[in-house]
């Protein structure tokens, strides 16, 4: 077996690079070839085969439409590529990094996150894969096979990387899309057999849990991944102690007991036991974290689900809101407050959703303060960061709070307060983000202007209620109807009373 040492030889097998199944080719042989070609028509693309199908009058501007589409791509990484930082080299200044990638995600209009996702694909297309790019903005390369490439390939080094540009811009585009999957496949498996230490075997790679979107319907999934024999056992594990529960369960009530692991209350008012997949998931939602005497804080807010108040009366099925972000059905939201023991009231504008502040105290915000500002903003409040203020975020005062003069600084009230993440807190403080806050509209939600290194600015609104508008126009709808009703109630009784007279 090979190695990708430089000039070891046939790292890849016959038809990774021609698609000749008779002819091999070493790396430095595919690198002079690729190379002398990069001005012109690769010698596989001379295939007499059309790359083009053969279609319809009305699918023909779809075709064109699919070619423009890759010179799109291809521009959108060449213009891209320039943003981006490695934020791993030595010398990167984290906070002007991601001041940029602030700037690119409001200039693609999307998230932080998904910014920061394509700014490295611009990275690697440009600087890795650049002769495979040519061929994409040419036309000849669809964009889906690029766009694979780059997700099949992010776990591979920058020397592997040079490998699948030699091959794949030789690859005809003659091939059919399951052809193309075929020989990635193929190549990118005989690469990862090759390399001295697989991605597969680091520990961040062999180990990790993550958590995946929510759905529509309120349904999470948290994911455990892990090598085989560790996620078997410990799936072995939880098998095991869910059917003890079980049995347990059993026994209870056949004896007339209470039956053990039951937070619902559903097997003694059924008589019957829990499912083994019902066991398991209370097993771990109630198991205790051992952190090897490590002090964990307290959770610094309270888990927020914000509910209706036509919805928990059962006169609307407008959904309710996880953390302000996540819907979760009429039905769900109405067990879930059933359950809980403690109701918070949330006031807001009952046209504009917008809602109501607090009243201002003192240099450190109320925990009320606080609940308000995330129920304002339910992530990070600077625009394109995806971060949540549950779980890590620091208060801070939009104009600056002035301790030796108090009344010359920036005032601890909610119009002078937001929620940011450790991160941004920080590059605020440097001065690469300036947020100001406009002045207030009355019944609309506020405003605030972000200047981000002076270069881009862009005015965002607070999250409003979206139910409250919702709801007042229905209930406003409904009396509107209720008045119709009465008013022909009304005529009825009148005619009765007062019949016209009979025509002559």
């Amino acid at each position: 077996m090979g190695d990708l040492r430089e000039g070891a030889n046939e790292p890849f097998g016959e038809e990774d690079a021609e698609g000749d199944s008779t002819r091999r080719n070493s790396f430095p042989e595919i690198r002079a070839a690729s190379t002398a070609a990069a001005d012109h028509t690769p010698a596989e693309v001379s295939d007499p085969t059309p790359a083009a199908p053969v279609l319809p009058e009305h699918l023909r501007e779809v075709h064109a439409a699919a070619i423009e589409e890759s010179h799109r791509l291809a521009a959108r990484f060449t213009a891209l590529a320039p943003s981006f930082h490695d934020t791993e080299s030595e010398g990167c200044d984290e906070d002007v990094a991601d001041a940029e990638l602030l700037s690119v995600a409001l200039a693609l209009r999307c998230t932080r996150t998904v910014a920061d996702r394509i700014l490295h694909d611009a990275h690697v297309a440009v600087t890795q894969l650049p002769r495979t790019l040519i061929r994409l903005g040419s036309g000849e390369y669809p964009a889906a096979w690029f766009d694979r490439i780059l997700r099949r390939t992010r776990h591979l080094t920058p020397r592997q990387m040079e490998h699948v540009d030699a091959a794949a811009f030789l690859w005809p585009t003659t091939l059919t899309t399951e052809q193309f999957h075929q020989r990635l496949s193929r190549l990118l498996s005989r690469l990862e057999s090759q390399q001295e230490t697989p991605a597969h075997v680091t520990p961040e790679g062999r180990r990790r849990v993550e958590l995946l979107p929510t759905r529509d319907d309120g349904i999470g999934c948290l994911r455990v991944i892990g090598p085989a024999p560790e996620i078997l056992a410990l799936a072995q594990r939880l098998d095991s102690a869910a059917r003890a529960v079980q049995a347990a369960q059993r026994h209870a009530l056949e004896a007339g007991e209470a039956p053990p692991m039951d937070p619902r209350g559903t097997v003694a008012a059924t008589a019957m036991t829990a499912s083994l997949a019902l066991i398991q998931y209370d097993l771990l939602g109630g198991a205790s974290l051992d952190t090897d005497g490590v002090q964990v804080p307290k959770p610094r807010f309270r888990l927020n689900i914000t509910v209706p108040v036509m919805t928990m009366l059962g006169g609307s099925q407008e959904p309710g809101l996880l953390e302000g972000t996540i819907p979760i059905p009429a039905a769900m939201a109405r067990e879930l407050a059933g359950q809980s023991e403690t109701w918070y009231r949330v006031l807001t504008d009952p046209c504009s959703g917008a809602f109501l502040p607090l009243p201002a105290e003192s240099y450190t915000p109320t925990r009320a303060m606080l609940e308000h500002l995330r129920l304002r903003n339910t992530t990070c409040a600077v625009p394109g960061c995806t971060r949540t203020t549950s779980w890590a975020s620091e208060a801070d005062h939009i104009e600056e709070y002035n301790r030796g003069d108090p009344e010359r600084g920036g005032l601890t009230e909610i119009e002078n307060l937001h929620l940011l993440c450790w991160q941004h807190h920080r590059a605020k403080t440097a001065g690469l983000i300036d947020p100001t806050r406009l002045p207030c509209i009355p019944g609309l939600p506020g405003r605030t202007a972000w200047s981000i290194q002076d270069r881009v600015t862009v005015i965002v609104r607070d999250n409003e209620d979206l139910a409250s508008p919702y709801m007042t126009r229905e209930l406003m709808d409904s009396w509107t109807r209720y008045q119709a009703q009465l008013e022909s109630r009304r005529r009825a009784l009148e005619r009765r009373k007062n019949p016209p007279p009979p025509p002559y």
